[in-house]
C-alpha cells in the first residue's frame, strides 16, 4: 500500500489521531506519504503581529488567501512549523519522519477579487500553483522507510510560496503513483445538505462529476478540484474523508466519506 494523506490546517483537524493511527500502519509496512496545512498556524501568527488575514472569492467562486510580501514570510514560517510539529509527533509514535519540499510552483502576481459585487485585482501576490513535483527525494525516503512530510509550500524564483495544499497532494499522488489519496478536513465528507452530516455523497465516478461539482462549496471546491486532477493523473481513487475521526484512515478507506473513482465506483473499490 502508498497513500497520500493530506490533513488540513484549519481548526478541528485532530492530527495526534492521524499520526498515531498512520505511524502504526506504516510500523505493518504500509507506506504513506504526509501533505498537510497551515492555515489556522497563519491566523495565529497574523494575529499575534497585528498582520490581517485577508480571504478573497474569485469571479469564479473559488475562495483563496491574499499573500503579500509580509504574508509570504509568515505564512512560510506557520508552514515549517507544522511540518516540525508534526515530525515530532510521529517521532514519539515510533517512525522516523522527514520533511521534503518537492515542488515547483509558478506564482500568480495578480488575484481577481470580487469585493461589493465589483472585481478587484490584488498586486504583489505570492501564492500560485504548483507546476511540478519532483518524486525522488520522496521516493528516497521511502525506500529508507521514513515518512515524506511535506509542507504547503512550492519553489518559485528562489522563494517558497504558498500553494493550496489539496491540490499539491493531488500532484504528489500521481507523480509516485500512489494508489490512494485521502484529503481530511473537518466535515465528514462532500454532503448534500451542509446542514446534515448524515447527507455525505456515498462514491460518485468522473461519469458523475456534474453531480459532485454541484455539492462542493466554499473550501470543498478546491478539494473535489484536487480529487479531479488526481484521477485524471492515474490515482486509483480520492476519498475526501473526516479528520476529526479516532481513526480517520481507517474510516477514510472503509468508505466512510465521499469515495471519488475514474471509473464507476463499486461497494469493493469503496473498501479496498
Amino acid at each position: 500500500m502508498l497513500g497520500v494523506v493530506k490533513i488540513g490546517g484549519a481548526r478541528g483537524n485532530r492530527y495526534d489521531h492521524l499520526v498515531r493511527e498512520l505511524s502504526a500502519r506504516v510500523l505493518r509496512g504500509e507506506r504513506w506519504i504526509l501533505v498537510h496545512g497551515a492555515s489556522g498556524r497563519m491566523e495565529e501568527l497574523c494575529a499575534s503581529r497585528g498582520v490581517e488575514v485577508r480571504i478573497v472569492c474569485s469571479p469564479s467562486g473559488y475562495t483563496s488567501r491574499y499573500v503579500g510580501p509580509v504574508e509570504r514570510e509568515i505564512f512560510e514560517e506557520a508552514a515549517f512549523h507544522m511540518s516540525h510539529l508534526v515530525s515530532s509527533m510521529l517521532r514519539s509514535s515510533g517512525v522516523e519522519p522527514a520533511i521534503v519540499t518537492p515542488a515547483e510552483g509558478e506564482r500568480k502576481d495578480c488575484l481577481r477579487s470580487v469585493e461589493g459585487g465589483r472585481v478587484r485585482i490584488l498586486r504583489d501576490n505570492y501564492s500560485g500553483r504548483v507546476t511540478r513535483v519532483d518524486p525522488q527525494p520522496i521516493r528516497r525516503l521511502l525506500e529508507l522507510s521514513k515518512v515524506p512530510v511535506i509542507p504547503p509550500l512550492a519553489m518559485c524564483q528562489g522563494l517558497f510560496i504558498n500553494v493550496d495544499g489539496d491540490r499539491l497532494a493531488a500532484q504528489v499522488a500521481a507523480a509516485v503513483g500512489a494508489q490512494g489519496l485521502v484529503i481530511l478536513s473537518n466535515v465528514p465528507g462532500l454532503m448534500r445538505d451542509l446542514e446534515d452530516p448524515n447527507s455525505v455523497l456515498p462514491m460518485a465516478s468522473l461519469e458523475e462529476w456534474d453531480l459532485v461539482e454541484s455539492l462542493a462549496a466554499g473550501n470543498m471546491k478546491r478539494k473535489v478540484l484536487a480529487a479531479r486532477e488526481a484521477l485524471g493523473a492515474g490515482v486509483q481513487r480520492v476519498i475526501l474523508a473526516d479528520g476529526r475521526l479516532e481513526e480517520p484512515l481507517a474510516g477514510a478507506l472503509e468508505g466512510r466519506g465521499t469515495v471519488l473513482c475514474s471509473a464507476p465506483c463499486t461497494v469493493a473499490a469503496a473498501s479496498s
